[in-house]
């Protein structure tokens, strides 16, 4: 039998919460992006944090968690019929526990930096997946690792989706004609080019040396998952998908690699 392609992995920009309901560059975009060809999707969100292991969502038929307020009442209405079957889970552990990374199983909901991309990506919810959290305590190099202990699943037809945002700084957003800052878009320069020359050593430290970093996440927590997708790329380069702004400072970027 012929080998199962190696599946890619994606980091995608999730934008502002009400994504789903604005008809913006970014959500045409995921709209038209499919995720083909794979069997299967690890996912990981800039909105699940544990507080210090590792975890793993086991909940065969996760519903959805509307955790945000004071936005539009369609937006608590969206339903997705996201499932999480046994053998995904078992796939997904089993790679965690080979690479000394065992995962707690967990039963809960998708938070919007899931289902809000995914229900564009993949309205009927026909890829199985399974949600990873991010721990708090992890550093950039940690999430490289946990990254690269991910990444033998691909060869097993199963994509990784790293859901965040390349820039993320909320109190710096504004109407959507205004023009970006300067020190957004040096940031998504140096952020592009170190990971098209996949310096590690850089872009673990990207805190101390990308122009704007701490203007474009004053908090990192949307980055986080750009560390994961990189691992699991290994040698792989980014191809970029997509590229606009939103409110003038969020960058929606998208990459694929492999």
């Amino acid at each position: 039998s012929l080998a199962m392609a190696i599946a890619p992995v994606w980091f995608i920009s999730h934008g502002a919460t009400d994504l789903v309901l604005r008809d913006q560059p970014a959500t045409q975009f995921l709209a038209t992006l499919r995720l083909g060809g794979i069997k299967g999707l690890v996912v990981i969100s800039a909105h699940w944090f544990s507080r210090s292991e590792l975890q793993i969502n086991v909940e065969p038929s996760p519903a959805l968690m509307y955790d945000f307020y004071g936005f539009p009442e369609p937006l608590y209405r969206i339903r997705w019929p996201a499932k999480s079957p046994q053998w995904l889970q078992e796939a997904v552990s089993d790679q965690l526990l080979l690479a000394g990374l065992p995962a707690t199983a967990v039963h809960r909901e998708l938070d919007h930096g899931v289902w809000s991309p995914l229900s564009l990506m993949d309205p009927q919810s026909e890829i199985p997946l399974v949600q990873l959290s991010i721990p708090a305590n992890f550093t950039p190099a940690q999430l490289w690792q946990l990254g690269e202990a991910l990444q033998g699943l691909r060869a097993q037809g199963i994509g990784i989706l790293a859901s965040g945002a390349i820039t993320h700084n909320l109190r710096a957003l504004g109407p959507d004609d205004s023009p970006m800052p300067r020190w957004a878009s040096t940031f998504v320069s140096w952020l592009e080019q170190t990971m098209d020359e996949g310096d590690r050593t850089a872009l673990e430290d990207y805190r101390a040396r990308a122009p704007g970093a701490v203007e474009s996440h004053p908090h990192d927590d949307h980055l986080r998952p750009l560390f994961v997708a990189l691992g699991a790329a290994g040698s792989d380069r980014p191809t970029r998908l997509h590229q606009s702004w939103d409110y003038g400072s969020l960058y929606m970027g998208a990459y694929r690699f492999g």
